[in-house]
């Protein structure tokens, strides 16, 4: 079997194999190329699975690390089970370090299927709904910005410190990551300024009358620009009933807000799959307590730069890391534990991760925990590039 990057010319099978893995209608002239690098399996020469690759920056421990997101997984029905997505995934992290990957992400429909190629859930997130007659004690606000393209510097540097505030969150460089017709598409960006003039939140939205108003982000640097931006909002209640917020999670500045708020619905959104390619580049990069601390990381996985034990140890925030083959060590992890417990944030002591898959604690493994506790983490990709 070969895995390469498809041809201009093989885009239109690549799209066809996406029509029948997920079912939709195949356009021979609107679905002949495709916009991002499509990495593909071929058997005696036909195409027969493939996935989109994506580039991104995100944010870990306050540094941006560089990252692929995985996108589009489909294979040709009658070829599945013969390992071609899985080949592809092999390149993938074969191919990492060149890359310079550190860490990758996907949207899973089956966790359990990932879990082969080392992912992990990590964002158990949920889109929170909320009456507008119950936001009525927040104020009515009109001092903001309509996003149209000319502000596109300004937005961008607004997300990169808003990414700078939650792990995991992508850093955005390109004009096309926001909508910049909104009067075409109907999808509307709003942004405000604090009272220096600089900008310090925005929300992303559209309407579905008549009924709900769908924000699909909403982030702020302060407490004023996210009552702020709620409060402009609310000049909706007029055309629709209901305010509904996406991909927040337990802690989250709406969620915070729709603690205190009756009648509110919360709507469990399965979120984000994580793995990591670079073990010593995570570890890195991560933040240590100034405590002084140290542990034995041993790594089960199939790619030979993860493999084997890592040694940490760290004080004043910051670790030293080296690698050997073999050895004692304190705990023993899988690729999917891994991105678990050192991606997702979770925060999870000895007590709690023995009961998560591929987790083996063999000895005092307290400093491990103290390296990565509760933090706040939402990977939120672009949909104007995904």
């Amino acid at each position: 079997m070969e895995v390469r990057y498809i041809t201009p010319e093989e885009a239109a099978d690549y799209q066809k194999i996406s029509a029948a893995s997920f079912i939709w209608k195949f356009n021979a002239e609107e679905d002949s190329t495709v916009e991002m690098p499509v990495l593909a399996a071929f058997e005696e020469g036909k195409l027969i699975a493939g996935v989109e690759i994506f580039d991104f920056r995100v944010n870990y421990c306050g540094k941006f690390l560089n990252s692929v997101v995985v996108s589009g997984v489909c294979s040709q029905p009658e070829y599945r089970r013969m390992g071609g997505i899985r080949e592809i995934m092999k390149k993938i992290g074969e191919t990492a370090i060149e890359n310079d990957w550190t860490l990758a992400f996907l949207h899973p429909f089956s966790i359990e299927y990932y879990e082969k190629f080392g992912y992990a859930n990590l964002n158990r997130m949920f889109a929170i709904k909320v009456p507008f007659e119950n936001l009525r004690h927040i104020p009515r606000n009109t001092d903001v910005i309509l996003y149209t393209g000319e502000q596109i510097d300004e937005l961008s540097e607004l997300h990169a410190k808003c990414a700078l505030r939650e792990n995991l969150m992508t850093l955005r460089e390109e004009k096309k990551h926001f909508c910049d017709k909104p009067f075409e598409e109907a999808d509307y960006t709003y942004f405000r300024r604090d009272k220096n003039g600089i900008a310090d939140g925005y929300v992303r939205f559209n309407v579905k009358r008549p009924d709900v108003l769908h924000v699909e982000e909403l982030f702020a640097l302060t407490p004023e620009a996210v009552y702020g931006l709620i409060g402009f909002l609310r000049n909706y209640d007029g055309i629709v009933k209901t305010l509904r917020v996406k991909k927040q999670y337990q802690g989250s500045d709406f969620a915070c807000i729709a603690d205190r708020i009756d009648d509110v619905i919360y709507e469990y959104d399965h979120g984000a799959a994580g793995r990591i390619y670079n073990m010593q580049k995570l570890l890195e990069n991560n933040i240590y307590p100034e405590k002084h601390g140290r542990f034995r990381m041993r790594i089960i996985d199939e790619f030979e730069q993860n493999n084997g034990i890592f040694d940490v140890e760290y004080q004043d925030g910051k670790a030293t890391v080296t690698r050997r083959s073999d050895g004692d060590y304190d705990i023993s992890l899988t690729a999917c534990a891994a991105a678990r417990l050192m991606l997702a944030g979770e925060g999870h002591t000895a007590q709690t991760a023995v009961y998560i898959d591929g987790v083996e604690i063999k000895g005092n493994a307290d400093d491990f925990f103290r390296a990565f506790p509760y933090r706040a983490t939402r990977f939120v990709d672009s949909s104007w590039s995904i």
